[in-house]
């Protein structure tokens, strides 16, 4: 019979410990600070030890995590004593969270020898071994992540499997259960090596079959008894900034408060449950912001420690928020995967106060938590638009979330999946280099390796100070560098240092032109008098026009970086580095070709130029600023 692990656990409230069982023959709730002693908490000594312990936080307080570490040999070991092995009836039960799905791995047992077990819990199949016969269920592997708890029980006439106070299985026996002198295990297998790879918190023996009910009992009582947490003092709800904030005097337990649970109700009568709790904090104040404005709401603290065990409620207070403050809702984003990099589109993220801080992030992992590891990008502001380049393929997760400017962060968007390819890499896709430092002469040199050399044509181009080193000045119509050829094969950047002397005018100042003319992408400085901005071009002669276009214009007489590409049917104009506007159309930009500095048909009455860069393939916008702050060698 399969594990069912979708029946209801049984629910029973948090109790204290019930009467001590004489039958309760050895008993572990892990709860040591230190060193490798288990204690046996029945009060019968059969304390164990374990090496090189992991204590981590359990089911109830603290539990013993085990690992598959063959070379630590980390295993919790109890050595044999003959009421370790009742021969009429036994109950052996224990939380489990196993973090794998190994098959076949002991997680508690009662060993004959080290192959044998006379009682046993594990991964796969679990009960008592009666007249030399395993009598048992398999009840498949555990899911991992999840706490179980199981038991096993045998009465001698039947034996029983109860999952989470539930049975799933019961089978007729006959005989007394096996006995042998080997010791009781926890974490590990008969020969003391190490398998099962999880957490194990509070587990018993018993000398007797337990009901149902008693196991259920025992899911929720822990073995390390202690006293509760006092009631909260003193809880008090300020309304004067338009908000209710709680405050309260500490609680006190013999072993230390933990947290404080928060409870909320819109009737004075209430008693704290999972339904009326809003939150649980370490510190003694809560600011209650997100209610319905004008609502009388009645407020309880319940102090919590380490087992955790609930204390008593605090005394009653009321309040009525008048200017309540809800956190953002969580944002959507959707990805749209490019060569090397991602545009991000986002939704959601309102807050009725405003957004003050917007952030991206981004990991390998698709289970990941945002983290100061995992954030890409960060913005004061709500946007709608992020682009986030990747160093190479694979395969990503994006999260964002937002904070208002009450500082309360929204919870994170869904983890969105997408599959980046490579970047194009920048030695082999250079098409052409042009630092224009010549100073002299009717000739610009490629310095890409392409030996794809420039030749000045028109009278009034003159050599001028550049961006680095020297430039070009144009003026008059037709002022231009040609170089022939300049083909490409699919996709293409171009990029220049620009510096304007007049707008609103149509300013080409470079483009790429195949097949004659026939398909063109080129950059503006500034598109004509309507439109009085920078502007990147896709043209397909006798056709179509799309630009992608600028909102701010540039500055006059100040160096600015203009970058265009062409890929997959759009068209962007990068501004300094910034993605700024995209178009639009689907062409085939595959031809022979030329490219062209400065133009033939307009004046650009001065304007300079430097550093122009072509690419045979799209740029990821990283790869933009990359090459705006590196001078051609």
């Amino acid at each position: 019979m399969g594990l069912i692990v979708t029946a209801g656990v049984l629910t029973v409230s948090p109790a204290t410990a019930h009467a001590a069982d004489d039958n309760l023959v050895a008993a572990y709730g892990m709860e040591e600070e230190q060193g490798g002693a288990v204690l046996d908490m029945s009060g019968n000594g059969h304390d164990g030890n374990v090496k090189d312990p992991l204590r981590v936080n359990g089911k109830i307080g603290k539990a013993l995590r085990f690992d598959n570490a063959q070379d630590l040999d980390r295993v919790l070991v109890v050595p044999d004593a003959p009421e370790l092995s009742p021969s009429s009836a036994m109950t052996l039960e224990a939380w489990v969270q196993s973090a794998d799905d190994r098959p076949d791995c002991l997680i508690a047992a009662k060993m004959i020898d080290q192959t044998d077990f006379s009682a046993g819990i594990s991964m796969t199949n679990s009960g008592f071994r009666i007249g030399g016969e395993f009598q048992g269920t398999y009840h498949g592997p555990l899911p991992a992540g999840e706490w179980f708890h199981l038991a096993v029980v045998s009465d001698g006439a039947r034996t029983r499997l109860v999952v989470n106070g539930n049975e799933e299985s019961s089978a007729p026996v006959s005989g007394n259960i096996d006995s042998g002198s080997g010791p009781l295990v926890i974490g590990g297998q008969g020969d003391l090596t190490s398998c099962f790879a999880g957490i194990v918190d509070e587990v018993r023996l018993y000398a007797r079959a337990l009901t149902n009910e008693e196991i259920a009992r025992d899911m929720v009582t822990a073995i390390a008894q202690d006293t509760r947490p006092s009631a909260p003092a003193d809880l008090t709800a300020d309304v004067s900034t338009g908000v209710a904030q709680l405050s309260w005097g500490a609680a006190t337990d013999d072993k230390g408060v933990t947290g404080y649970e928060i409870h909320r109700d819109t009737s004075p009568d209430f008693e704290p449950s999972d339904r009326t709790k809003v939150a649980k904090v370490t510190g003694l104040s809560y600011t209650d912001a997100c209610v319905e404005r004008g609502w009388t709401y009645y407020y309880q603290v319940v102090a919590v420690d380490a087992l955790p065990q609930y204390g008593p409620p605090s005394d009653l207070v009321s309040a009525k928020a008048e200017d309540p403050d809800c956190p953002p809702t969580a944002p959507k984003v959707t990805v749209y995967p490019r060569k090397g990099w991602a545009e991000l589109r986002l939704g959601g993220g309102y807050d009725e106060h405003g957004i003050s801080d917007l952030q991206v992030h981004r990991s390998t992992r698709p289970d990941f938590t945002p983290s100061a590891e995992t954030l890409v990008a960060r913005f004061d502001r709500w946007v709608s638009q992020v682009y986030d380049s990747v160093p190479a393929a694979g395969t990503f997760y994006y999260r964002t979330l937002v904070v208002d400017t009450a500082g309360q962060p929204s919870e994170p968007s869904p983890v969105t999946k997408s599959d980046i390819s490579a970047p194009p890499d920048l030695q082999t896709t250079i098409a052409g280099a042009y630092a224009m430092n010549e100073g002299t002469g009717k000739e610009v040199a490629d310095t890409s390796g392409k030996e794809r050399h420039g030749s000045i044509w028109g009278p009034d181009i003159t050599w001028a100070e550049g961006k680095h080193g020297k430039a070009l000045a144009f003026r008059g119509q037709g002022a231009h560098v040609h170089v022939w050829p300049h083909p490409s094969t699919g996709a293409g950047t171009i990029s220049a240092w620009v510096k304007p002397t007049v707008a609103g005018l149509r300013l080409p100042v470079l483009s790429w032109q195949l097949n004659g003319g026939e398909k063109t992408l080129g950059i503006l400085t500034s598109l004509n008098s309507s439109y009085p901005t920078p502007a990147a071009m896709l043209d397909r002669r006798l056709v179509w026009t799309t630009y992608a276009i600028a909102e701010k214009p540039l500055p006059l007489g100040e160096w600015s970086h203009l970058a265009a590409s062409y890929d997959d049917g759009t068209v962007r104009l990068f501004v300094n580095g910034e993605l700024v506007a995209e178009g639009f159309y689907t062409i085939q930009f595959a031809d022979t070709g030329n490219l062209k500095i400065g133009t033939m048909d307009y004046d650009l009455q001065g304007t300079v130029i430097d550093e122009v860069r072509s690419y045979d393939a799209a740029l990821s916008p990283a790869q933009i600023k990359t090459i705006m702050n590196t001078p051609i060698g």
